[in-house]
């Protein structure tokens, strides 16, 4: 792909974050959750034929997971027990397959639930 053309499809998508970014509330958690204007199943499936989208998509996956490590006290998603992007497109065409009527962004949270193990303490001792 032709640099300014990488330039563009980048440019794009990062535009699409910060226009289509909106506070949303997330079925599952009941918490206010930044994500997309449209985080259907139906726009996911779509962007599985605009790579720059589902990039974006996947990045805010693990943006959300390192949202969760920071607010979470006593449970994170270690860097070891992240999926690669691939697996998490993965995951997130299986949860849109089962629950095609929920918000893709729902499937963070499914994830994060499965994923989550309890925080070691890594504070140095006095």
């Amino acid at each position: 792909m032709p640099t300014s053309k990488c330039f563009r499809s980048l440019a794009t998508a990062t535009a699409l974050v910060v226009v289509a970014s909106t506070g949303t509330a997330a079925e599952d958690a009941g918490v206010a959750l930044i994500s997309f204007s449209d985080a259907s199943c139906g726009a996911w499936v779509a962007s599985a034929v605009r790579p720059e989208v589902r990039q974006v998509y996947l990045y805010w996956f693990r943006g959300f997971a390192s949202g969760y490590n920071y607010a979470r006290g006593l449970n994170e998603v270690s860097l070891q027990s992240m999926p690669s992007p691939e697996t998490v497109a993965l995951y997130v065409d299986k949860f849109c397959r089962d629950n095609p009527l929920l918000r893709f962004d729902v499937a963070a949270y499914r994830l994060i639930d499965e994923l989550k193990t309890p925080r070691r303490n890594t504070r140095p001792k006095n």
